[in-house]
């Protein structure tokens, strides 16, 4: 059956990447009671970087998860990327801070940086309508059926259109191509305007694939190719694709469900949630957020548009999340800590994984962690608990 990322099942459809913010705040959620308490109080007085071993080591022996990669970025240089546990259960095969693996919708932020560079490069206005950077009529047509849909929109997820529409595929399969996808012609249904555009924020996998074709049509180059070149070479993500190759398909880390089944491999659409990493190069994304990335980050855009990437578009409305006032932005989640402290954020859920990055550009700290087992939340609960706590910063109570 269908998997929205969140550990719910959707309408029989095979689709993924929709990752609910009550997901993502859940998923944050600070020791509530019940959850497993992975540190004692004098483990709480160690270092970060031990606090975060602690954490995964006990998860993988307590057979919480199969495998946990981390990485923390401290004074804006890297102050740790590890591993714990297997990427392959049933071959042995440990996991290891360099092990390719899929990061779900942390392939969102990553494709804003894209896009603002190619809106940078090529003058486009990100509140024009997007149909003029369109050339499929048809395409047009049926997905955004006369409305003016603008790339702020679609980037901020106030586009008004429908949620879903992104297909799960073996990875020994080709990817349907991006304009069938969005028309209904795979195996999900077609995407469509639901609401109103810009009127309020509503999570859209399927705005981020209109995005993807926006990139490919206007550089003429696949969109693994693009990112490679313009967002992962320069930030020196080098083992960082948005393309499953054989070679690849080889050496990424197995997913496991939460009942301990071996999820077949597969693979999704880039923009949406395709983007494959490790934590040594996550760690490199996330010190680009800090004072001391700035001038790696000059290399794909200005510094205005990095203002632009983590300016809040849309109050994130979700009743039950605890959180009085949160935001996205292009391609962020964002909000302030009671001291002022602007945390910016993404987390992501695929079938057999989960995975979360965590930056206070400020205060020049940030991590990233994953795991490839569906249970993989409460661990990085604890971990975001850890820092936060670390680094005095007070989340609220369901982040």
């Amino acid at each position: 059956m269908p998997f929205d990322g969140a550990g719910m099942l959707l309408r029989p459809a095979a689709s993924a990447c929709r990752i609910p913010v009550l997901f993502v705040l859940a998923l944050c959620a600070c020791s509530p009671s019940g959850e497993r308490e992975y540190l004692s109080d004098a483990d709480k007085q160690r270092p970060i970087a031990d606090q975060f071993a602690i954490i995964a080591e006990t998860a993988v022996s307590e057979a919480a998860v199969e495998g946990v990669q981390f990485a923390l970025v401290e004074e804006g240089e890297i102050l740790l990327t590890e591993a714990a546990g297997l990427a392959d259960r049933e071959s042995s095969v440990p996991m290891t801070a360099r092990t390719p693996i899929n990061v779900a919708s942390i392939s969102k932020p990553l494709t804003a940086w894209g896009l603002i560079a190619l809106a940078e490069r090529r003058n486009l206005d990100l509140d024009a309508s997007v149909s003029g950077l369109l050339s499929n009529d048809q395409l047009v047509d049926d997905v955004l059926s006369g409305h003016d849909v603008s790339l702020r929109m679609l980037l901020s997820h106030t586009s008004g259109l429908s949620g879903s529409s992104v297909p799960v595929v073996p990875a020994t399969d080709p990817l349907p191509d991006i304009a069938d996808i969005l028309q209904g012609k795979s195996s999900v249904k077609r995407a469509r305007i639901e609401r109103s555009p810009g009127q309020e924020f509503s999570y859209s996998g399927a705005g981020y694939l209109v995005l993807q074709q926006v990139i490919e049509e206007q550089t003429r180059m696949r969109f693994a190719v693009y990112m490679k070149s313009t967002v992962h070479r320069p930030a020196q993500m080098l083992e960082s694709t948005f393309s499953l190759s054989p070679a690849l398909r080889e050496d990424i880390a197995t997913y496991y469900r939460g009942n301990g089944r071996r999820r077949d491999p597969y693979h999704l659409p880039g923009a949406a949630g395709g983007l494959y990493s490790t934590a040594d190069d996550m760690a490199r994304y996330i010190a680009l957020y800090t004072d001391s990335g700035q001038a790696l980050r000059k290399r794909i855009i200005s510094e205005d548009g990095f203002t632009a990437l983590l300016s809040p578009v849309a109050r994130v409305d979700e009743s039950d999340s605890g959180v009085d006032e949160l935001y996205y932005a292009l391609g962020h989640y964002t909000y302030e800590t009671p001291e002022g402290t602007k945390i910016i954020f993404h987390a992501g859920g695929n079938p057999g994984l989960r995975s979360l990055f965590v930056v206070a550009p400020v205060r020049n700290i940030g991590f990233f962690a994953v795991t490839n087992n569906d249970r993989g939340s409460d661990v990085l609960s604890a971990m975001l608990s850890a820092w936060g706590d670390y680094y005095g910063l007070t989340v609220h109570s369901h982040f």
